[in-house]
C-alpha cells in the first residue's frame, strides 16, 4: 500500500490503478507534473515533482523528514571530501541552502513502480 503526503499535512493510502505497479500517469497525476524518485532510508521510493521548488510548489515537511536529506553541513563535508581525493566537484547549488521535498508526494514499495 501506498502513501500521498500533501504539503497541508493529509495523508491517504492508495494503490496502483492496475493492483500491482503505479503507471507513469499515475505517477504524473499525483506529483501534477515530471517524476523524480527519491530513495528512501528504508527502501521505499518517494515520487516528486522534478520541478517542484522551480514551480514554487510549497515545501512539504512530512517528505523532507521522510527523506532524510543531507544538512548543509554533510553536503559540504562531502565536497571536501571528494576534492581530498582529487574528484573535480561542480555545485548547481547553493551548499548553504537546506534542501527540502516540494509539493505533493507518493510514497510506495521499489515493487509498485516500473
Amino acid at each position: 500500500m501506498a502513501l500521498i503526503i500533501s504539503p497541508e499535512g493529509w495523508t491517504r493510502e492508495v494503490q496502483p490503478r492496475n493492483g500491482r505497479t503505479f503507471q507513469l500517469d499515475e505517477l504524473q497525476a499525483v506529483v501534477q507534473g515530471y517524476v523524480e524518485f527519491v530513495h528512501l532510508p528504508d527502501n521505499r521510493i518517494m515520487v516528486v515533482n522534478e520541478q517542484g521548488k522551480l514551480e514554487g510548489l510549497a515545501r512539504n515537511e512530512q517528505a523532507t523528514a521522510l527523506a532524510d536529506l543531507p544538512t548543509p553541513e554533510a553536503r559540504k563535508k562531502a565536497v571536501e571530501d571528494a576534492r581530498r581525493r582529487g574528484i573535480d566537484v561542480f555545485l548547481a547549488f547553493d551548499p548553504d541552502e537546506e534542501d527540502y521535498i516540494a509539493g505533493t508526494v507518493l510514497v510506495c514499495e521499489q515493487h509498485e513502480v516500473q
